[in-house]
């Protein structure tokens, strides 16, 4: 009993396949993460720009929060259309 238990948590192949399998998809968050963290500040002046073009607003706190807006939106859309891109068919 104490040697299938063994072979279970320590030393079995699931064990070991399915450790493997977290830690690609811990290394892959945390570097997706860290790309993420890159290219916010980018992304949100771009988008600042964007909607200081459309709307002629100066007051940066103002421009501050439409932009931020205007990211969530098209956030939103992007994550509505890759799931239903990406769901399973039956």
């Amino acid at each position: 009993m104490k040697r299938r238990l063994y072979q279970f948590f320590v030393g079995g192949r699931r064990f070991q396949k399915e450790f493997q399998n977290q830690l690609r998809l811990l290394i892959v968050f945390t570097l997706g993460f860290t790309i993420a963290f890159t290219w916010r500040q980018t992304i949100f002046d771009l988008s600042q720009t964007f909607v200081q073009f459309i709307t002629n607003i100066q007051d940066s706190s103002s421009l501050s929060i439409l932009a931020s807006i205007f990211i969530t939106v098209v956030s939103i859309i992007v994550i509505y259309l890759t799931s239903h891109f990406l769901k399973e068919r039956y």
